[in-house]
């Protein structure tokens, strides 16, 4: 290296490192602690997915309040900025120091769940997330009021910076810190790291104080003033749409995936990290050849993503996952890659990042607040989707008209062989997947897939396909889908009552999955169904219990249809815990389902949180509990830990026994719960229960754990066919699980 590229290169570094430290590391740190945070509150409220769809409101929101501080401070407030933001970041400091280290103890039940955790957010990281938020818009203004003119490129590559941080920080998480780290150990690195960055940012502010003098603010708003570019409020509109809708469409397809899956790190990031590998690319010079050909592929993209939507229930899980987040890439980076292509000049850059902001803080609460409290079902997919084709149609110019004689059908199929082809490819690994794999959704998902093709044949006027598109999507919400008798939606999900289609079951579904079933037969009324039918593991264990002529007591955690109660006599009371209102309201209405309104005694229902609820319950209280608790497919680890599972042990009687409900599509979870009941000191054992050739019309396959310390209960489980289950190393914790190594994706 020569003398004079020495010379060049130390200003260049001079003045680049100072600002690109702290934004490297704030996001790195934002995106780290994004994760940690979603996993401490997750076990609160009950481990549904619509937790971490309020978790990524909250930092949308707080993005929005950062960049609008950022602005506000780099355009107005000149030499005070770097001194307030420092005395903000100290102040963050203190509040990490006496934030609480039992997230528990921050949950009120009367609050509304989504209000209760936006609460314990803002306690837990509020004015630390804040502070990271700011620092990309507010540090890159300061770098460009202190280049003052030196040829180190603009400050839009910063953002790009930013979000490598992040995806760094993303991949760090569920490969190199969750499986290595209890989570103690997580808050207390993370708080170290964050004091370094208050350290780098007073180097930054430093360096940037002598240029944010009054005649560098004077000379940043006379460039402004003099420039040519106008900014109007449709060109922030279009701004507003291509940056609101991949960030909506992050919460959509999270959930989607969560909710039959589980609301576990590395399927949370996974997608998280698609959306800032979009930014990167859309805003990276290289990164223009991907954004022509995501353009040309997102109608593709965008059909694929909803053709699970119309045919829901029973696809191959990895199939889903592939399907979903390959079709998210490419549609976010078509939208962000639009966005990036019409960024006004650096002098409109926190302006600019301010409305990106506000387009994901406004699509995050459509997802997290809106859509749960407004509609009954899961809506939000498909309208953000047809909002990702109106996002396109606005930035792709439709085909020119050619005169012709007759009907002229050319400008709709128009470029249909490029959104064909990559349909045609992933359409096919799809069909594969379910074919191989004997899937419920074949058929009707080849239909689906069809239906979409079509579309795309003919969608060559992006405006046309938006609107056909839409049309379809109507069709699938409100005409096509099997009729429900009940069909309602909380914090927890979305809760259905449907008939089978022969007519002779009444079904309770939450997401894809039967969680309870009643024969409409009133002879067999009280005859239970599904995975507590007499003849399976759950007859065997209530067979045992009440061999015993004297009262016992049962405690269920999860009501589902209240089938359970099928098994209450005159000498067994049963206590039911279930977290989700909309349940307890379809269980308990004989509209519904008669279980507990038919049983001899009526059972007891505690709403709530089962964890937080067993934890007033004395010791020794139960005779029998049962853990039959899931929300779709998803898994409440919480429930499952060994800290969990002591304390749900702690309220059986000396000879009682803990019966676990682990049918599960996707996870084996016998060993880790074996682990856990072992360091107890109890015995584990198992049972699957596959139907024979006569069996009751609603009768599934099941698998069942029952754990006890009494000899005589556990050889009358032995002559019922209970073996012995192989234990895990180690159990899950609450501070550490690895759910991750026990997921079964060939299912």
């Amino acid at each position: 290296m020569t003398t004079r590229t020495l010379a060049v290169a130390r200003p260049i570094l001079g003045t680049t490192l100072p600002f690109a430290l702290p934004i490297g590391l704030s996001a790195f740190l934002l995106f780290s602690v994004e994760p940690l945070i979603g996993r401490l509150v997750l076990p609160v409220f009950g481990g549904t997915p619509a937790v971490w769809a309020t978790v990524l409101f909250f930092f949308q929101a707080v993005l929005l309040i950062g960049y609008l501080y950022g602005h506000v401070s780099v355009t107005r407030l000149g030499r005070w900025g770097p001194p307030l933001h420092l005395v903000l970041a100290g102040l963050a400091i203190v509040a990490l120091l006496v934030a609480p280290s039992h997230v528990a103890t921050l949950r009120d039940a009367a609050v509304a769940p989504v209000v209760d955790l936006i609460r314990i957010l803002v306690v837990l990281i509020g004015l630390p997330a804040l502070v990271l938020t700011t620092t990309t818009p507010l540090v890159s203004g300061w770098f460009e009021a202190a280049r003052a003119g030196d040829d180190v490129g603009d400050g839009y590559w910063l953002y790009a910076l930013s979000n490598a941080g992040s995806l760094l920080a993303l991949l760090a998480y569920p490969l190199i810190i969750e499986p290595r780290l209890s989570l103690t150990t997580q808050r207390g690195l993370w708080t170290v790291g964050y004091v370094a960055l208050v350290a780098l940012l007073a180097l930054a502010g430093t360096r940037a104080l002598p240029a944010l003098r009054d005649r560098v603010t004077a000379r940043l708003a006379a460039v402004e003033a003099t420039s040519d570019e106008r900014i109007d409020w449709r060109r922030r509109t279009r701004w507003l749409l291509l940056a609101a809708v991949p960030s909506g469409l992050l919460s959509a397809v999270t959930t989607f995936i969560a909710t039959d899956l589980v609301s576990a790190p590395l399927l949370w990031v996974a997608p998280l990290a698609i959306y800032l590998l979009s930014f990167i690319v859309a805003f990276s010079p290289r990164g223009k050849r991907w954004v022509h050909w995501a353009v040309i592929a997102a109608p593709a993209m965008v059909t694929i993503l909803w053709v699970p939507y119309g045919s829901a229930g029973g696809w191959p899980v990895l199939a889903v996952l592939v399907m979903e987040l390959a079709a998210f890439s490419v549609v976010a980076i078509a939208l962000h890659g639009k966005l990036a292509d019409d960024r006004p000049a650096p002098s409109h850059l926190t302006e600019f990042y301010l409305v990106i902001s506000l387009g994901g803080a406004l699509a995050s609460a459509f997802v997290a607040i809106v859509a749960p409290t407004v509609f009954p079902g899961v809506w939000e997919l498909p309208i953000l989707l047809v909002a990702a084709l109106v996002g396109l149609a606005f930035v792709t110019p439709a085909p020119g008209r050619v005169k012709a004689k007759g009907l002229d059908f050319s400008p709709f199929t128009h470029g249909s062989r490029q959104r064909l082809i990559p349909y045609a490819v992933l359409g096919g690994l799809l069909v594969g997947a379910l074919v191989a794999t004997h899937a419920l959704a074949t058929e009707a998902g080849i239909r689906w897939l069809l239906v979409g093709g079509l579309l795309l044949l003919v969608g060559g006027r992006p405006w046309f396909l938006a609107i056909a598109t839409a049309f379809v999507l109507v069709l699938a919400t409100f005409v096509l889908q099997p009729p429900a008798e009940f069909r309602d939606r909380s914090f927890f999900g979305v809760t259905q009552v449907m008939y089978s289609p022969t007519g002779d079951l009444k079904l309770l579904m939450n997401g894809t999955t039967v969680h309870g079933s009643q024969s409409t037969n009133p002879a067999k009324r009280d005859t239970p169904q599904s995975y507590y039918v007499r003849s399976g593991p759950v007859g065997d264990v209530f067979s045992i219990l009440t061999a015993a002529d004297r009262p016992h007591k049962v405690g269920v955690i999860g009501l589902g249809g209240g089938a359970l109660a099928t098994y209450v006599d005159k000498e067994t009371s049963m206590t039911f815990f279930e977290i989700d209102p909309v349940v307890i309201q379809v269980a308990s209405d004989p509209k519904y389902f008669t279980y507990l309104a038919d049983a001899p005694i009526h059972p007891a229902v505690v709403e709530g949180d089962a964890r937080l609820s067993l934890a007033g319950q004395p010791d020794g209280r139960f005779d029998m509990l049962v853990m039959d608790a899931f929300s779709s497919d998803s898994i409440p680890v919480h429930l499952l830990t060994a800290e969990a599972i002591k304390d749900e042990v702690r309220t059986l009687t000396p000879t009682g026994m803990i019966v676990f409900h682990v049918s599960n599509r996707y996870y084996d979870l016998a060993p880790p719960i074996a682990a856990a009941v072992h360091e107890l000191g109890l015995t584990i054992l198992g049972k699957e229960h596959t139907p024979g050739p006569v069996h009751e019309p609603g009768e599934t396959p099941s698998k069942w754990l029952a754990a006890s310390s009494d000899p005589a209960t556990l050889d009358a489980l032995r002559g019922k066919g209970w073996h012995d289950v192989r234990a895990a190393d180690h159990p899950f914790r609450d501070d550490y699980s690895d759910l991750l190594r026990y997921i079964q994706l060939g299912s």
